[in-house]
């Protein structure tokens, strides 16, 4: 009796240490945030990839008109559609802010929350974007990806740098556009 207790009990440990192990963390899920991160700012499409599921979707919704548009991407048209931006864009600036990480309660997959801001010159024009990014991530063949990228262009966001005025004379803040010096 002793013998089959201790033998159950160490096929439970043994389950449990091996269930821990399929667990993703906030440390995987941050991994993967820096890896992308640093392979978005050297135009590197093939390193975002390789952090993508292979059931990878990006849903994307941005003010259109009057309207929300949504579209909706895979993992091979979402590469091919960076891959073939990057050459069409100078002077190239990406910044995460705000990032918030969250373990599902079955320790089976994470989120995260992020501001996306990128600033780029397009046909001469510099713009800045900025994207309210919600990323779902997940264990595949034992390594944390990314399944899901989904958000949404923040309204009045992606718009050409504005001019900068110049200062007031006391440097207490812009000076009057129309105002004769």
């Amino acid at each position: 009796m002793t013998r089959r207790l201790t033998s159950a009990l160490l096929a439970v440990l043994l389950s449990l240490q091996a269930q821990a192990a399929d667990k993703i963390t906030r440390e995987d899920i941050q991994q993967v945030i820096d890896v992308t991160d640093a392979a978005a700012r050297n135009h590197d499409t093939a390193g975002i990839g390789e952090h993508l599921s292979a059931r990878f979707v990006k849903i994307v919704e941005f003010p259109h008109d009057r309207w929300m548009a949504k579209i909706r991407l895979d993992k091979k048209k979402y590469l091919e559609l960076i891959d073939a931006g990057w050459p069409t864009i100078k002077d190239y600036t990406y910044q995460r802010d705000s990032t918030r990480i969250h373990i599902m309660p079955d320790g089976l997959s994470g989120h995260s929350y992020a501001t996306i801001t990128e600033t780029l010159s397009l046909d001469g024009t510099r713009r800045i974007s900025k994207f309210r990014e919600h990323a779902v991530y997940a264990l595949e063949n034992g390594r944390p990806v990314i399944t899901k990228i989904s958000g949404h262009t923040l309204v009045g966001d992606t718009m050409p740098v504005p001019k900068q005025l110049p200062l007031k004379p006391d440097n207490s803040g812009p000076a009057d556009r129309d105002a004769v010096p």
